[in-house]
């Protein structure tokens, strides 16, 4: 089965809607969306209902979670968390009960999805683990590939020889090995921050175990132009035109 795999829309309805004329190109049997559907980005509400409507399954990011108690906000900056408030704001009641009862995780058997770090953490950075950490995950007896996001980098991590690779992951097609197990981050649809402003999205198959890196491009001055009439940070439209 081929699966579409999204994470950190982040309010970026223009790239979120480019991703999905992509994704109706394709041959798939579903989609999964990693989280922080919201924050930075002028159109929660949208981005929400079209993620709804495409009938992703969804874990909890922690802009999600940041709608669940204060604690949870606390774990952001004090920018992210006034955004946050304002994110919020912008939400219907029906969106904001949708976010607060998403699963910290989903386990499919052989593949393992969540925001930020295995097996349920929505706040921990992939980046910020050490080698040793992630080969004691990889090395034990669980899941062959976990997704994750949070960190907007595409990175694969792999096991080879009781070794920890990483590398970051190019536009294309990439074949993994099926006895190998790997960490693989999804990069972000609405923000990425790894040198290249398109949309980033991956379509997994797990039969062939082929990685499809899609790169879309998409009209972001209409996005910058919304988040500077939402009265958001500056930061969020800038970022959008870093290359």
């Amino acid at each position: 089965m081929r699966l579409a795999i999204l994470s950190d829309i982040h309010g970026n309805l223009e790239a979120f809607q480019a991703v999905c004329a992509d994704i109706l190109q394709q041959r798939l049997g579903g989609i999964i969306c990693l989280g922080d559907m919201i924050g930075y980005g002028p159109d929660p509400e949208d981005v929400i209902r079209g993620v709804r409507n495409l009938r992703c399954r969804t874990v909890l990011g922690n802009h999600e979670a940041a709608l669940l108690s204060a604690k949870s906000r606390n774990w952001m900056n004090f920018q992210a968390r006034e955004n946050s408030i304002q994110t919020e704001q912008l939400l219907s009641a029906e969106s904001l009960d949708y976010c607060r009862a998403l699963p910290a995780f989903l386990d499919t058997g052989t593949n393992w999805f969540v925001h930020g770090y295995p097996p349920g953490s929505v706040f921990v950075y992939l980046s910020k683990k050490p080698d040793l950490v992630i080969e004691e995950l990889l090395a034990a007896a669980g899941a062959s590939l976990y997704f994750v996001g949070h960190t907007h980098e595409l990175l694969l991590v792999s096991r080879q020889q009781g070794k920890i690779s990483r590398s970051p992951l190019a536009q294309g097609r990439l074949h993994l090995e099926k006895n190998n197990r790997y960490i693989i981050n999804a990069g972000s649809v609405g923000q990425p921050r790894d040198g290249d402003n398109r949309a980033k999205y991956l379509i997994w198959d797990d039969e062939t175990w082929d990685l499809d890196v899609r790169f879309i491009p998409y009209d972001i001055e209409k996005t910058i132009a919304k988040i500077h009439k939402r009265g958001f940070p500056g930061i969020y439209a800038e970022r959008l035109r870093c290359q």
